[in-house]
């Protein structure tokens, strides 16, 4: 683990804005295949653009048509493999014009470092607890963290842990996090998998788990 940053690597620059493009460019082609036309976009951002595409997928989802059945439904099949884009889809494909904001205006990528760095290093000490070595599982640990991170930025709920479009950027700042404890050749923190190596880039916390030596945090 010591040496591994994210800085020049352009998945850690993108965060969500990754799952912000993936889920655009499905819906274009989504889209063209079956209303038979291209979807044109003006937006230039990713973020606004997928705003554009969902209005445009909005207005169309609410005629009720056998056309726009088959549309959403299509649609949907086609971001299952994805499983960012499939919940960023379901989080706001249907629903109110104000839901769907407050969703897309609770995101990782606007949590500012510092907020992230403090809620995980919080939440480390607080889980260990006395001098003893704790293991967590990752998803208990990144619950925690949320819930921290929600109070810092004055949402009403934390955001989910899971397969979404939040994890990259909180698997991002856990691993500089993590990095930044390597004290006398060991972690302070330090995420392990009983199955293998840790994975690059996980899509979600699966069996991942989090060990905590509280003598180095």
């Amino acid at each position: 683990m010591p040496g591994r940053y994210f800085e020049d690597d352009i998945q850690f620059m993108r965060g969500s804005v990754l799952t912000y493009q993936k889920a655009t460019r499905l819906m274009r082609e989504i889209w063209e295949r079956t209303v038979g036309e291209p979807l044109v976009l003006g937006a230039r951002q990713p973020l606004a653009r997928f705003e554009e595409a969902l209005a445009c997928f909005d207005a169309k989802l609410k005629q009720q048509t056998s056309e726009s059945r088959e549309l959403e439904k299509t649609l949907l099949s086609g971001a299952e493999s994805d499983p960012a884009v499939d919940d960023l889809l379901r989080d706001t494909l249907n629903g109110t014009a104000d839901a769907r904001r407050t969703a897309l205006d609770r995101d990782m990528d606007i949590v500012p470092p510092r907020i992230c760095t403090k809620a995980i290093l919080a939440t480390a000490k607080e889980k260990a607890g006395g001098a003893e070595v704790v293991t967590l599982s990752l998803r208990e640990f990144l619950r925690a963290v949320m819930a921290k991170i929600a109070t810092e930025m004055e949402w009403s709920t934390p955001l989910r842990v899971g397969d979404n479009r939040h994890f990259a950027r909180s698997w991002q700042w856990l691993w500089e996090v993590c990095e930044a404890s390597y004290v006398d050749d060991n972690y302070g923190l330090r995420v392990i998998n009983t199955r293998g190596p840790v994975p690059n880039w996980p899509s979600g916390p699966g069996d991942l788990r989090v060990r905590i030596d509280p003598g180095r945090i």
